[in-house]
């Protein structure tokens, strides 16, 4: 009896393996919402203030207002932050070249936000994003209950 069973498991193995397509891995395709087919390059539209998740203030930073950020969708996930005419700090340079990151699993996008540090990047998580804008979210206290989010919209595309 036991005989029947292994040689009838053994046939079932046998014909789903002849029977089956190829597998084909399909690239991770989630990263082009940020960068498109080569570049995509985003705009700082409104930023938020949230308490307990709750928005209790929108604004602008008119510093940051005419800053473009570019990201590539190269191996090295280089990005760019063309800083405009008005700076947030003295010492903010014209042109910024970093790298940036994302995690899957955490929802993290790691960048660059020179209003906030031009030497270190900031982990934001992606609250949302598509094709033609994007909500990231920093807390900014121990408890989680503050945050800021940012919205991005695209302002070019290659």
């Amino acid at each position: 009896m036991k005989r029947v069973i292994s040689l009838s498991l053994a046939l079932v193995v046998l014909s789903a393996l002849s029977c089956s397509e190829e597998i084909v891995p399909t690239p991770y395709t989630y990263t082009k919402v940020f960068t498109g087919e080569n570049s995509k390059t985003w705009k700082i539209k409104l930023l938020e203030e949230t308490f307990e998740g709750k928005v209790i203030d929108r604004f602008t930073l008119s510093c940051a207002a005419d800053d473009k950020y570019t990201f590539y969708a190269n191996s090295e996930h280089t990005m760019e932050v063309l800083t405009g005419t008005l700076k947030c700090d003295s010492t903010e340079p014209a042109l910024i070249t970093d790298v940036w990151t994302f995690s899957n699993a955490s929802a993290t996008l790691t960048m660059l936000l020179p209003f906030f540090s031009v030497n270190f990047t900031t982990p934001l998580i992606v609250r949302a994003a598509d094709d033609d804008e994007m909500e990231l979210e920093i807390f900014f206290d121990e408890e989680n209950t503050g945050s800021y989010r940012i919205h991005f919209e695209v302002i070019d595309q290659d």
